[in-house]
């Protein structure tokens, strides 16, 4: 059994140490000018990452329903935790004759349908939700607007790297235009010899 385990680890190990000295090999570099469609998949992204937050922010913590009962109640909390309270009554849990009332978190009247401050919380949380996501739309753009995307030292290296190569191209054209001028000339020369002998 331990036999069996150490050859058979010794035989992938050998078979790792070929597959990755002769079977792989780096990628062939490329140049290119831009990180291409990642940029516009990362850009969507980051809009839906703030949109999603802003419906964090405005549907999983209490700073909405804080603020509007601030604004609502001559800004102080008091009365806050009881005023988010509502009230069931059904017969009491043990069993016995009568009724019994319990308060849970929500906004509820007696009948269970929804109360009107539950609509104006609804109302103000999508309202910050829009807000919101424009403010940080707003931001972003400005950001990307006054931060260019290449830097300066970088484009003018890019600059004249672009001129250094249009001039290589230029030599190499007139050398061959040069090379190509001195091949007729021979053409020419050695057809005249042929009709001088014909």
């Amino acid at each position: 059994s331990s036999g069996t385990t150490q050859s058979t680890g010794i035989v992938e190990i050998r078979l790792d140490a070929k597959k990755y000295t002769e079977l792989l090999k780096r990628p062939i570099p490329i140049n290119c000018m831009s990180i291409g469609i990642w940029y516009t998949i990362l850009d969507y992204m980051a809009s839906i990452a703030i949109v999603t937050n802003a419906f964090v922010i405005a549907f999983t913590s209490d700073f909405i329903a804080q603020v509007l009962w601030k604004y609502n109640h001559e800004d102080t909390l008091a009365q806050y935790v009881s005023g988010h309270l509502s009230n069931y009554t059904g017969p009491n849990l043990d069993g016995s004759d009568g009724t019994e009332t319990c308060m849970y978190w929500d906004y509820r009247d007696e009948h269970g349908e929804a109360t009107v401050w539950w609509w104006k919380l609804k109302a103000v949380q999508f309202i910050f939700v829009v807000v919101f996501e424009h403010f940080v739309f707003t931001v972003v753009r400005c950001i990307d607007l006054l931060i260019p995307d290449v830097p300066e030292k970088l484009e003018a290296l890019i600059h004249l790297e672009d001129s250094f190569a249009r001039e290589m191209m230029k030599e190499v054209i007139e050398v061959d235009l040069e090379q190509l001028e001195d091949m007729r000339h021979r053409i020419e020369v050695k057809r005249k010899q042929r009709n001088k002998y014909a």
